[in-house]
C-alpha cells in the first residue's frame, strides 16, 4: 500500500508524518485490498483539517475528512471514519459474493445519448497554481480543475508529457 502525505502548511517535524503512517498502516487489518492512501493535512485559522482518500481495488474510492482543533485528534478521527467505511465495504462485498447478486446490466446504448460513468468532486477552496500543482501531484491524475485564488476564476492545471505542468486560464 502506497501512502502519500501532503502538508499544506509549513512544518519541520517528521513526527506527525510518522504518526500518520503508523495509523494508516493499521487500516490494512480491516481491508487488505487498499492500493494507496492520500493524506492531506491542512491548518487554516487554527483549525486542523485532515482528509484521507483511500484508493481500493476495482477503482473504489473511500474518503474521510475531519476538522478539529488538534492535528493528532483530526488524524485519529479521520482514520476511524475510513476504518468504518472499509469494514462496511468489506461486508458489502461478502454479502454480494454469498448471495450471488449480479452486477446491474448496462442500459441500452443509444448513439445520440451521453452516458456519464464517473462523477468526481473538486475542491471549492481557491488555490494558487503552485498549490494546485501540489494537489495534482498528490492525486496522481493528469489534470485538476480548481479556482484561482487571485481572481476566483476556474482554471485547469495539467501534466505535460515532459513532466512539466501546463495551466489553462479562461479568457474574459
Amino acid at each position: 500500500m502506497k501512502v502519500r502525505i501532503v502538508e499544506r502548511y509549513s512544518s519541520d517535524s517528521d513526527v506527525l508524518k510518522k504518526y500518520v503512517l503508523k495509523k494508516v498502516d493499521g487500516l490494512s487489518r480491516y481491508f487488505d485490498q487498499i492500493v494507496s492512501i492520500d493524506a492531506i493535512l491542512d491548518v487554516e485559522r487554527g483549525r486542523h483539517r485532515v482528509e484521507l482518500v483511500g484508493h481500493l481495488v476495482n477503482r473504489k474510492i473511500v474518503k474521510a475528512e475531519v476538522e478539529t482543533g488538534d492535528m493528532y485528534a483530526s488524524v485519529d478521527q479521520a482514520v476511524d471514519k475510513l476504518q468504518r467505511q472499509l469494514v462496511r465495504y468489506k461486508e458489502q462485498l461478502r454479502v454480494e459474493r454469498k448471495t450471488g447478486k449480479p452486477e446491474p446490466a448496462p442500459a441500452a446504448s443509444d448513439p445520440d445519448s451521453v452516458r456519464i460513468v464517473r462523477l468526481e468532486t473538486y475542491f471549492r477552496k481557491p488555490m494558487s497554481p503552485e498549490e494546485a500543482a501540489l494537489q495534482l501531484e498528490a492525486s496522481g491524475r493528469d489534470f485538476l480543475v480548481f479556482f484561482n485564488s487571485e481572481d476566483d476564476s476556474p482554471a485547469v492545471i495539467f501534466r505535460r508529457g515532459n513532466g512539466e505542468y501546463g495551466l489553462i486560464l479562461p479568457r474574459k
